[in-house]
């Protein structure tokens, strides 16, 4: 199974400038973000409640005020902690955006170890050191910038990620254990089951046909996916089938029997609650709302 299925497809800025922001809030159910990876390397930071964030199979929890990174191509998810409204922001952006024009000795030095994985920035920025919380302020001020698209946000933004970088520089890890083979086994077998359904969502998924992706009985692979993912296999394909839903809602005139079959559903009743046990809401109550907030006059 090619593990670019599994890759995320939203675009994260443009080649001109490969950088994208974004800002969650009043997030209020348990998994804020299913299982996903992309080449671009991300600072999330914790706005409001507690979050778990996953990195491959280590976990961390954190609070309002901290913040994490995670690297290119590190399969992450976060879940929401307690039983408060949670939120985030986050800055997404391709690493190429640090390089010059040609290769000079900030590249060799610096960028150069930390594309190659030789060093590695910490996971968890709690703020506890001054060094901590000059990034988490930088971080903050990158997504400002960029959500409200001040005046040269484009500079500011290569700069202060800069700054960010080398203020870690002291902070790396270097030559940091590979991570253990067992470990690494289990990633990988996640993002391949998961790859397969991000293809399949469509058609027929059964436990089955998943388990003998991976070598395993049924029970063993629901529980190994639970595990991993924190939810069953039936739940996490509902939910992403749920997501292509909402996609066809916001950009499709299709009628909604018409979005159930496409995204998998063969039963529009099991469509209409399953959706309304991610969403809140009925495909149709989805759909009203997002034309009445397109009617809404703006601001002044």
């Amino acid at each position: 199974m090619d593990r670019a299925l599994l890759k995320e497809q939203r675009i994260h800025g443009n080649p001109m400038y490969p950088v994208s922001s974004y800002v969650m809030e009043d997030l209020d159910y348990t998994t804020i973000m299913d299982c996903h990876w992309h080449e671009e390397w991300e600072f999330t930071l914790v706005t409001r409640g507690k979050i778990k964030f996953q990195i491959g199979t280590e976990y961390y929890e954190v609070s309002a005020g901290e913040a994490m990174f995670v690297h290119g191509g590190e399969l992450h998810a976060g879940y929401r902690v307690g039983d408060e409204p949670c939120a985030f922001s986050a800055i997404v952006f391709g690493a190429e955006f640090l390089l010059s024009r040609s290769y000079d000795a900030l590249q060799e030095k610096f960028i150069e170890p930390l594309l190659q994985k030789k060093t590695l920035p910490p996971s968890h920025l709690t703020g506890h050191e001054e060094w901590e919380r000059e990034i988490l302020k930088l971080i903050e001020a990158v997504i400002s910038d960029n959500e409200q698209s001040v005046p040269a946000f484009e500079l500011m933004t290569k700069a202060r990620l800069l700054q960010i970088f080398a203020l870690l520089q002291g902070h790396m890890r270097e030559n940091a254990p590979a991570v253990p083979s067992a470990d690494r086994e289990k990633v990988e077998r996640l993002k391949t089951v998961l790859g397969y359904i991000h293809e399949h969502y469509a058609s027929l998924i059964k436990l089955g046909d998943l388990a003998r992706l991976l070598g395993m009985s049924e029970g063993h692979f629901c529980r190994f996916f639970k595990s991993m993912a924190h939810k069953s296999p039936v739940d996490y394909i509902n939910r992403y089938r749920t997501q292509q839903a909402c996609r066809l809602l916001e950009t499709s005139g299709h009628k909604i029997v018409e979005i159930a079959m496409e995204v998998g559903f063969d039963s529009l009743s099991y469509f209409i609650s399953v959706f309304k046990q991610h969403q809140g809401c009925t495909p149709s109550q989805y759909r009203k709302r997002l034309i009445e907030g397109a009617s809404m006059p703006a601001e002044s």
